[in-house]
């Protein structure tokens, strides 16, 4: 994994220092962003996870034969599952002492994204069954807005420092 970071790393920085090049406080601003470790990594858990939602909807509604609020639940349920266990290992980097404060932290996570799970499956019924929408198009403009509200919610309210 490490090896892995240390090249992504590398890439970033040289396309930071391409945009310096053109803007200087753009590649400023871009510097300061990817110096954030914890937005940047939450970023890549997103990223993951919207791929992990996506073709987990995906082969449900394509292969599966499920309509769209069932796929889009069942790739919901993976999904976050996935999302929990690589924020806690690779952004928020949190230790449960016990069994208690893991189930505690779980739970937490879990119901905050029963939340976004809400806005999700309005959005999609509003977009696609009312609106006639492409799904597959919705499904990720949906989830970019959405991963968006889950890093307020995990940040402010989950994964706190002790």
């Amino acid at each position: 994994m490490k090896t892995i970071w240390k090249g992504i790393d590398a890439l970033a920085r040289a396309v930071i220092r391409l945009i310096a090049k053109i803007s200087p406080k753009l590649g400023a601003l871009c510097e300061k962003l990817w110096n954030n470790t914890e937005l940047v990594s939450y970023l890549f858990v997103g990223v993951a996870t919207t791929v992990v939602n996506y073709v987990v909807y995906y082969i449900a509604t394509r292969l599966l034969s499920m309509g769209v609020m069932p796929g889009t639940w069942t790739a919901w349920v993976v999904a976050v599952a996935f999302g929990y266990v690589a924020n806690k290992a690779f952004v928020f980097h949190t230790h449960c002492d016990s069994v208690l404060s893991l189930l505690r932290e779980a739970g937490s996570f879990f119901a905050m994204r029963l939340v976004s799970l809400g806005m999700e499956t309005v959005l999609m019924y509003l977009t696609v069954t009312v609106l006639g929408l492409n799904d597959l198009v919705m499904k990720l403009i949906v989830n970019i807005v959405v991963i968006i509200l889950n890093y307020v919610f995990s940040k402010l309210f989950i994964f706190k420092k002790k």
